[in-house]
């Protein structure tokens, strides 16, 4: 062993011991002042930045005609696909999907009096009332739901009950039997 600290002191390795040992004394003091100044107590640091998360706008509440989930009271009489009306509406900027093969999409726009778009109107189909997730017009009052096609024989015929819900104005009901993509618009006037 001590051969081994003789070849250490040679005059060729004192510079190299040298210089390895002011390395370990300068990694030292870098550890010594990144680790906080050893057993005194640790500086605080400098308060860092940091902006809120936004919180969404809560979606606005729209009171319904009737309590959710209850259907609306059924009519004696219904609407017709000939009484669409005919709609002037600006193009959509966000174009929606066409079709799969196989369905039909049965779509259309409501609108007031003016003819100004009715968003937020309830489409409902069958005899469940609206729903969260039951389809309802966009800022532009269309509304558009994929049904399955499929052969029209008297036996094989579907007819469709509709209505169209929002507080404040008429629900108005709609009856068809769709033999293909079909398109309705219509008014719904205060009440």
């Amino acid at each position: 062993m001590t051969e081994f600290f003789r070849s250490l002191l040679r005059p060729e390795r004192r510079v190299f011991l040298a210089a390895a040992g002011g390395g370990i004394v300068l990694l030292a003091i870098v550890a010594f002042a990144v680790l906080g100044q050893g057993a005194a107590s640790p500086q605080p640091s400098a308060p860092v930045a940091v902006s809120p998360t936004p919180t969404p706008e809560p979606t606005p509440f729209h009171p319904r005609a009737t309590p959710p989930g209850t259907p609306a009271p059924r009519p004696s009489t219904f609407v017709t696909i000939s009484a669409s009306i005919p709609v002037k509406v600006p193009p959509d900027p966000r174009p929606t999907a066409t079709p799969e093969t196989g369905l039909w999409r049965l779509e259309g726009y409501v609108v007031d009096e003016q003819g100004n778009p009715i968003e937020n109107v309830c489409v409902v189909i069958g005899p469940v009332g609206c729903q969260t997730y039951t389809t309802k017009t966009d800022e532009r009052g269309h509304w558009f739901l994929d049904i399955a096609s499929g052969p029209i024989t008297p036996t094989t015929q579907v007819n469709f009950d509709f209505y169209f819900e929002i507080p404040g104005r008429e629900t108005v009901w709609l009856r068809m039997t769709p033999q293909t993509s079909t398109a309705f618009n219509l008014v719904l006037r205060k009440t």
